[in-house]
């Protein structure tokens, strides 16, 4: 019987059709892709059928479908069965993705990621108190004033969600899209696995957890109103030391791998949501 390396032996084209095969579909994400990113094609245009497509390319239609599977992977393309394939620039989802697959390659900690984190966070908070305007500053003073009401929340949820939301405005005030959507996905990142280490605990818990660290957004508030880089920052490490230590408590967090089996999925989950 013949291997398949004396069949490649007899037939040295089929490497070298398979190897132009690649490249083409290659060649076509990419300027599909530059089609997208660079808004030749808005959000939420349809793209041209499988069959217009591969008249453009000179190839066969199989050869579109597998460079439009890439392209929905990477969050820039929505197929939508028997209506055709649609731009849906999914740029959060496609860093959130990204991001993803590296930390649980490299096994980062979840220590680690928390240092990143912070430091994100403290240039983010010194951008934002030169560049935050009069309505980001209410929107974050509304959210410090929500806190005082955090008997009226009901679940678990909703109470993380409202930590989130004041990290969240703080990083908005920084007007920089791609500090942003780093922090965003560190935030969402590091609340998931927190509440998976802490599983069981009740509201009572979490209402007390998000409460102590009120007179630090609070602190993080008046340095954003004073326009002071420097307050605001020593505000920021102050929230920021207080958050390791809460981190440094958990012997199960402090010692978790991003790889480890017991998150993987919950990581998973947690990227998904940035595809809505």
């Amino acid at each position: 019987m013949k291997t398949g390396e004396d069949r490649t032996a007899e037939n040295p084209k089929v490497p070298r059709l398979l190897s132009r095969r690649v490249k083409l579909v290659d060649e076509i994400i990419e300027t599909l892709r530059q089609d997208i990113v660079t808004r030749r094609r808005s959000d939420g245009e349809r793209l041209p059928t499988e069959k217009e497509l591969s008249d453009r390319f000179g190839c066969g239609q199989s050869t579109i479908r597998e460079a439009i599977r890439a392209l929905e992977t990477l969050g820039l393309v929505e197929v939508l069965h028997g209506n055709g394939s649609f731009v849906r620039s999914q740029g959060d989802f496609a860093l959130a993705s990204a991001l993803q697959t590296f930390l649980q390659l490299q096994s980062v900690s979840v220590m680690e990621a928390l240092q990143i984190r912070q430091v994100l966070g403290r240039q983010s908070i010194a951008m934002a108190a030169i560049n935050a305007t009069d309505r980001d500053i209410a929107e974050i003073a509304a959210i410090c004033g929500s806190f005082e009401r955090l008997g009226d929340v009901k679940d678990v949820d909703g109470v993380l969600a409202q930590v989130v939301s004041f990290q969240r405005a703080v990083s908005s005030a920084a007007r920089s899209p791609l500090l942003q959507s780093l922090e965003a996905f560190l935030l969402a990142l590091l609340h998931e696995v927190q509440v998976q280490s802490l599983g069981g605990r009740g509201i009572r818990f979490w209402r007390a957890r998000a409460m102590a660290f009120q007179p630090h957004r609070l602190a993080i508030l008046d340095g954003l109103r004073s326009k002071d880089p420097a307050l605001a920052s020593a505000a920021m490490d102050r929230y920021f030391d207080a958050q390791r230590t809460r981190f440094e408590q958990v012997k199960d967090l402090h010692a978790l791998s991003l790889s480890d089996p017991r998150v993987i999925n919950v990581i998973a989950n947690m990227v998904r949501q940035f595809r809505t």
